[in-house]
């Protein structure tokens, strides 16, 4: 009897410890909402952020058809920025909407989307003229290469 009222004290501890460790240190908020929120959002900020260095060089373009992009590194970073803002702006703006905010916030909020999401088509449409000139780029090698192998060819059989 007594080992289960131990085990049960123990679990119990360990409940309220777990309590403890996730409210940063107090068991009962008395401060503000807002504020631990904020926390809550920064945190989820830098793991995003973390996440997207980590992966930046690893990262691989894939169009449509599932075609292999080559895109520089810059290319790629202001990509991940772009779509970071975008979502940043699409969370902001639906985080409004829920709190009720005043019109003159959402509108603003609506302005950053729009921009972001215009960054990201933009980005977007580099991202499709930079293959466009690598397929032509290739093209153009290929094409060098077969009249190189065609000369080294008709020489061969003249000697």
């Amino acid at each position: 009897m007594l080992s289960r009222i131990f085990w049960i004290g123990i679990a119990g501890l360990a409940l309220v410890g777990g309590i403890i460790m996730q409210d940063g240190g107090g068991i009962f908020s008395w401060g503000d909402a807002a504020d631990h929120s904020t926390k809550i959002e920064q945190r989820i900020e830098a793991r995003v952020d973390r996440a997207i260095d980590h992966g930046f060089d690893k990262m691989q373009m894939v169009d449509s058809r599932g075609e292999e992009i080559d895109v520089p590194a810059e290319t790629k970073r202001a990509l991940a920025d772009a779509v970071g803002r975008l979502v940043k702006a699409e969370t902001d703006l639906a985080m409004l909407r829920v709190r009720d905010g005043s019109q003159a916030d959402i509108d603003a909020a609506n302005v950053r989307r729009d921009r972001a999401r215009a960054d990201v088509e933009t980005l977007k449409d580099r991202i499709e003229r930079q293959k466009e000139l690598s397929e032509n780029g290739r093209d153009a090698v290929r094409d060098q290469i077969r009249d190189d192998v065609r000369e080294t060819v008709r020489a061969a059989v003249r000697n």
